[in-house]
């Protein structure tokens, strides 16, 4: 639902949070977020041929030292049998332990979003108002206030209207809307409050 106050310088909107799309938004902020840091992305990029001839020569050294060490001497292996004759011969147990990771790693992530999950109350209503000044979010049990000077960006994303900050991301769902011109007619005055502000920065 959106009101507009009669002077045309307030919005309140109001929706029902929804803890799987509150998740969604969180998680997708928290890549975003992650992909702003381009000496981060730069090192990791960078360090990824060294990291691979790294890996490289130590498993075929590894290898080495297990065939002369312990396959050979504690189990009678063959000494014909070379290194890489023995790396894939443990190919199939690495892919078979590598699976297993992957199936662990899938479910503990499926437990942290349903542990995230029950920590957020399902059912509250979220009411937005925003001024010239800033914008609010409030509840029953919550409230916080921006400034426009504090978000670094406003957009639309997957039919939500998202504000950037430094640190965090809050947003509007399209469940707050009635259809499509109301939220772009909100969009396009919430933009003008942001960019309003920002133009008169020093």
């Amino acid at each position: 639902m959106t009101t507009t106050s009669a002077d045309n310088d307030r919005i309140v909107v109001s929706y029902v949070r929804q803890p799987d799309e509150h998740i969604a938004v969180m998680r997708r902020a928290g890549r975003r977020l992650a992909a702003r840091r381009p000496a981060n992305a730069y090192d990791r990029w960078g360090l990824l041929p060294l990291w691979a001839i790294g890996g490289g020569a130590g498993l075929a050294g590894l290898f080495h030292v297990l065939r002369a060490y312990l396959f050979v001497p504690v189990f009678g292996i063959s000494p014909s049998v070379d290194e890489g004759e023995m790396m894939m011969i443990w190919l199939v147990p690495t892919l078979i332990v590598y699976v297993l990771i992957v199936l662990y790693s899938r479910w503990l992530t499926r437990r942290r979003l349903a542990a995230m999950r029950s920590r957020i109350r399902p059912d509250i209503t979220i009411t937005v108002t925003m001024t010239p000044e800033g914008a609010s979010w409030n509840s029953a049990h919550t409230s916080m206030w921006l400034a426009w000077s504090e978000i670094t960006n406003i957009g639309r994303r997957d039919g939500r209207i998202e504000f950037d900050l430094e640190a965090f991301v809050t947003y509007i769902p399209v469940s707050a809307f009635s259809n499509q011109g109301e939220q772009d007619a909100a969009l396009r005055r919430i933009l003008g409050f942001w960019k309003a502000e920002r133009a008169i920065q020093p």
